[in-house]
């Protein structure tokens, strides 16, 4: 079903190296699109084909040792759930308490690929304006991984105010 996408299920000859031609170009900088914003649509720029967009994620997150992720435990125990049978996902030695039943933990860029990858899969596989699209969604506009240098910190809460000193 869904991951028969991303299996080695081939596509017409051309269209497949077309996609990772366009994608690479993207990454490149030769038309990069924007980092995905939690208040615009998973649209991703003027009349590009979102799977350009999602390439460019998953070759960004292909370089990233690590992100930091705070959500809530609830939140958490989703993404862990929907992510776990994928075969990048990796579940992380640990996950610590923070406060007001946040949760913070560290994911590889692998992880982040496969977490990315079933996030994809599910928002555009469920019905809009349920809650497996509406968390799939939010999360996946979220993870806009580009720090350079910095530690990347995707959070999941905007329920409390922005802390300070970060």
């Amino acid at each position: 079903m869904e991951d028969s996408d991303r299996q080695a299920q081939p596509e017409p000859e051309g269209q497949d190296d077309a996609l990772k031609q366009a994608i690479e170009a993207a990454y490149q900088g030769n038309g990069t699109p924007p980092a995905p914003s939690s208040t615009a649509p998973p649209a991703t720029g003027q009349g590009q084909d979102p799977r350009v967009a999602h390439g460019v994620l998953l070759l960004i997150a292909a370089g990233v040792a690590s992100v930091d992720l705070i959500a809530h435990r609830d939140t958490w125990e989703w993404l862990t759930a929907l992510a776990v049978d994928h075969d990048h996902f990796r579940t992380p030695p640990s996950v610590e308490d923070v406060k007001e039943g946040r949760v913070q933990t560290v994911l590889s860029g692998r992880s982040l690929i496969g977490l990315l990858i079933k996030l994809w899969d599910t928002r555009h596989a469920t019905t809009p304006l349920e809650a497996d699209w509406a968390l799939a969604t939010t999360a996946y506009n979220r993870i806009a991984v580009d720090g350079e240098g910095q530690t990347i910190r995707i959070v999941l809460d905007d329920g409390l105010p922005h802390e300070t000193g970060d």
